[in-house]
């Protein structure tokens, strides 16, 4: 069986030196491992597994023996229910940090590192070279938990959040290529709180423009991206540059006639079936004056099979691309500019959130990080969104994810009993999943156990108990999503 928890650690100088410990040196891997009954989640020794891997040259013995004395202290400390391994990582050239990369990797795979549930990446022993190819390992290595720490005297132990998504976008950044640039009239016509300092969607933006000025030929546009990526936002501005009268269509089928030469702008035409499509692509023909945009979702599927699906009913159509709000390098201004659309201050957001909009717990479209902030707003104590405020409502959102899995399973027993959790199992979930949105909202353990009718013993037994959640995950495909 698989490790609810696995800590994988190199075995530093230091930790050769303290342990046992010596006054108030100790080794940093001991450090951590005294931490563990106060980490959450609480999950018990016997499910948790150290691997710490050996770099001893053939012939040496002094990680090994670290191993025995480790163990004869865990014994002493009542850990002695902590599974301990040790994996050989076989480096001729300490130097040859190639080999350091792949032994370690292929020691990694070994120790199936990929069923754990929990992989905790101790940082603070050995090398930087090391230490490096652990963070390597926590970033590219499918696992279902990733967790890097580090200790030190000064703080025991402390979970660090390396900025990948930044390094992505950064490197994402220097390879686009230089965007046109937008003339100042273009910009002074921009509609309000217009955000386009990303490079690939001022590239969007400048293509608008140039078929806003296109008046002789047809200007037929299909804006393409995920929900929530400002397609509709983009639509409008072509209209304002194009300075034509605007009309909107927003279901499927054929709306009213526009007038001559208008702007058309029609929402979710991936949702249109077949026959619609195939009246626009018709009367699109017979109205060449027009100039007409669709928003195409990507992260939906079609209502209209593939096959008739043809130019999307819009025949020649250009296609422009916007990307994901996770893709984007201008959440910060973002950010900012749906603040201002809310009528809520800024607060210096580009300074005091600028870190946790970054994380991978980061919104997934600009409609859920308008409803973060206008949520981060009500529940701040101050007239400003405040960080603690955004981790109450991401909190808030996972256990509301975390219900309607379990609605889902209700719903949906299956007749494998290995592959679906059982009733009791679902239960415990939304009973622990309702207790944790309660306290997530503000309520102190009090207010939690008269509102729910639980002693305050029931409240913290539920508390202190990880939820366990093995096989409990519903595939994408199964669940409808409906933002």
């Amino acid at each position: 069986m698989a490790a609810k928890r696995l800590i994988v650690s190199f075995i530093g100088n230091t930790d050769l030196r303290f342990c046992p410990p010596k006054g108030d040196e100790q080794s940093p891997i001991l450090r951590l491992l005294l931490a563990l009954p106060e980490m959450t989640p609480a999950i018990p020794l016997k499910d948790t597994r150290l691997v710490l891997l050996d770099d001893d040259i053939p012939g040496k013995t002094e990680r090994r023996e670290f191993c025995e004395r480790l163990k004869a202290v865990l014994t002493e400390c009542g850990l002695a229910d902590l599974d301990l391994e040790l994996r050989s990582v076989e480096l001729t050239d300490p130097a040859d940090l190639k080999t350091l990369y792949e032994e370690a990797w292929q020691a990694l795979r070994e120790a199936e590192v990929d069923r754990a549930g929990e992989v905790m990446f101790h940082l603070s022993s050995g090398t930087p070279a090391m230490q490096v190819t652990l963070l390597l390992a926590a970033h590219c290595l499918r696992l279902k938990g990733v967790r890097l720490i580090e200790t030190s005297r000064e703080k025991p132990v402390k979970e660090v959040r390396p900025p990948y998504v930044l390094a992505a976008r950064e490197i994402r950044s220097e390879n686009a290529a230089r965007p046109p640039v937008l003339p100042d009239s273009a910009r002074r016509a921009l509609l309000p709180d217009t955000v386009i300092d990303d490079p690939i969607v001022g590239s969007v933006y400048a293509s608008l423009y140039k078929a806003a000025l296109r008046n002789k030929v047809p200007c037929r546009l299909l804006l393409r991206g995920p929900s929530g990526s400002g397609k509709w936002h983009a639509g409008r501005q072509l209209a304002r540059w194009r300075g034509a009268p605007m009309m909107e269509w927003v279901e499927p089928g054929l709306g009213p006639a526009p007038e001559t030469g208008a702007t058309l702008l029609i929402r979710h035409l991936d949702a249109w079936p077949a026959e619609a499509l195939a009246g626009l692509s018709h009367w699109a023909e017979q109205r060449a004056d027009l100039a007409i945009a669709a928003t195409w979702r990507t992260d939906r599927t079609p209502t209209a099979p593939r096959a008739t699906r043809q130019d999307a009913g819009l025949p020649g159509a250009a296609r422009l691309d916007l990307p994901a709000l996770r893709m984007r390098g201008d959440e910060a201004a973002l950010s900012e500019a749906l603040a201002r659309q809310l009528g809520l201050a800024d607060g210096k957001l580009r300074e005091r959130l600028h870190y946790d909009l970054l994380t991978d717990l980061y919104p997934r479209d600009l409609h859920e990080l308008k409803s973060l902030l206008a949520s981060a707003d009500l529940l701040s104590p101050g007239k400003h969104p405040e960080a603690a405020a955004f981790r109450q409502v991401r909190e808030i959102e996972e256990t509301a994810a975390l219900l309607e899995e379990a609605w889902w399973h209700l719903h949906n027993p299956g007749n494998n009993r290995d592959k679906r959790p059982s009733l009791i199992e679902v239960l415990d979930v939304i009973r622990a999943a309702v207790v944790r949105r309660v306290r997530a909202e503000g309520r102190n353990q009090t207010k939690t156990a008269d509102l729910l009718g639980y002693s305050q013993t029931t409240i913290s037994e539920i508390e202190n108990k990880p939820l366990v959640l093995t096989g409990w995950r519903v595939a994408a495909s199964d669940v409808d999503d409906d933002d």
